[in-house]
This record gives structure tokens, sequence and C-alpha cells, in this order.
């Protein structure tokens, strides 16, 4: 069930939830909505005690309009009214994971900067990172000419998001991308969905909590080289960077990223279902 919060008419989050234990926000990229970063994520948690909060960035999915989001720090302002919501009223400063993709990574960063204390892990994958991108040139890891099948509109959206280009990732991208590809308000694009500025800076504030961050080493959106220096922020960072993958990390090396999300969810202290009832 699709609920929202609203600072006004023109501004608004849409987010559905997925079951029950510590709050985990999840965040899509531009050009995308939570159905993706759902898709994807779903199957990787099991039976962790996490309740899942997806997301539609402003300008994306069903949160339109939001012509009120004027810049990234109205979007934090939003994300902070969904805080309140999922929360209890007898814990209003609970601790919450965070985690995100392109630049939903970089509002997953932009929220543990403005609650540092309260977080209790962040995961980023394939993040934006503030200033210019440093990317590969574009390079194909495998094409089975799948692609083949797809009318043009579809076949450009996929071969510019997959560098791995076969039978289960054209399967993943009608399952996961497919169905959220639609309209996006370009003017709140433009405007709130960017890299800052912040009033408090994720690329200085300290976050003590398990960080995790994987990049495709075949990025060509948003690169791989600067999200390795992320380890130099973090006091507790694991960073990864996987080969013969691209943007589309989540779906071309599903098996990898959630190996490492769950020991992600382990170093945060939400261990599987059944250890947390002993």
């Amino acid at each position: 069930m699709t609920m929202t919060v609203r600072a006004t008419d023109a501004a608004l989050l849409a987010y559905d939830v997925v079951g029950s234990g510590t709050p985990l926000l999840a965040f899509h990229g531009a050009y995308s909505a939570r159905g993706e970063v759902r898709a994807f994520l779903e199957p990787m948690i099991g039976g962790r005690p996490v309740r899942r909060v997806y997301i539609d960035l402003p300008g994306h999915g069903e949160s339109r309009p939001s012509s009120g989001v004027r810049r990234p720090d109205d979007v934090l302002d939003l994300i902070d009214r969904v805080l309140d919501a999922v929360f209890d009223s007898d814990a209003p400063t609970g601790k919450f994971l965070v985690l995100g993709h392109s630049f939903g990574g970089h509002f997953a960063r932009a929220v543990a900067a403005r609650h540092p204390d309260r977080v209790a892990g962040v995961a980023v994958i394939c993040p934006a990172m503030p200033g210019e991108q440093v990317t590969p040139t574009p390079q194909v890891v495998r094409d089975d000419q799948v692609s083949a099948e797809l009318d043009p509109a579809q076949r450009g959206e996929y071969d510019g998001y997959f560098v791995v280009r076969t039978a289960e990732t054209l399967e993943r991208f009608h399952r996961a991308v497919v169905p959220v590809v639609g309209e996006v308000d370009e003017e709140t694009l433009e405007q709130a969905i960017a890299a800052g500025p912040h009033a408090a800076d994720p690329d200085m504030v300290r976050v003590d909590a398990p960080v995790l961050v994987m990049a495709g080493r075949h990025d060509h959106w948003v690169g791989w080289e600067r999200q390795q220096h992320l380890g130099d922020q973090y006091p507790r960072a694991t960073v990864v960077t996987v080969s013969d993958a691209g943007h589309a990390l989540p779906h071309e090396r599903p098996g990898l990223v959630c190996a490492l999300l769950r020991d992600w969810l382990d170093e945060s202290g939400v261990g599987a279902a059944e250890d947390a009832q002993r």
C-alpha cells in the first residue's frame, strides 16, 4: 500500500513498507523508482528482521508532482517526515539503516550525515559523488545479442544501462527496470536530485556505523575510482569494486551483492530471524 508524506501539495514523498524489524530506508537512482530497488533487494533480505521502507524520490514514480521540492535539502526534510512516520511515538529517535543505488546512494549518505548518531548502517551501490564524475570509457563485458528482441526505446534503455547483456540480465531488466521507467518531473530532477550542497555535508560528517560501498569497474555513469576513497572517510567501511559489472551492478552480480549486503546486516547488528529470536 502506498503511503505519502507532504510538506505542501507540490512537495511529497510516496513510499511503501514491507516486513518488520529495524527500519531500512531504500532509495533508487535518477530516472528510476522504488520498484527497481524493491525488485533486487527483497530476495536478498531473506528472513532478516528488517522493515524495508521503499521511497520514490521527488519527481519520480508516485512522488509527483514535486515542483515544491527545490533543493537537495528539501528532499532530506521530506525523508525526515518519513522517519517520523515509520517510528512509533515511543521511539522517535530510534536506529535505522539506509541503502541507495546511484543518486539514491548519495541521498543515503546525506541522510546518514544528518543523523550520524541514529544510523545503524549505510550501504551504497554505485553511488553518485559530488563534483565531476570520473568515469571509464564505456565497455561491454558480455553481449549475447539478447537485446535484438527489444523495441528501439527499450533496447536503448537496456544497452545504455547494462554492460552484461545475457538472458539473465534481460529477464531482470524486464522485471525490475521496465515497470519503473516512465515520466519524470524534469524540473524537480534538475533542482533537487543532485549531490548537494547540503547543510550537513556527507563528505565531512563522520559516521561510525558499518558502511558498505559497492561499485562496478565498468560503471560509465558514476565511475568507481572516487568511490574507493570513501573508505578513507568512514572508519568502519567495506569498499568493494566489482569486476565485470557496471552501473546495473545489483542486476549483473546479484549473488555477490546479496552476500555483501547480508554481511553488512550482520555487522550492523541485524542478524537472521532465527538468531534474533534466541
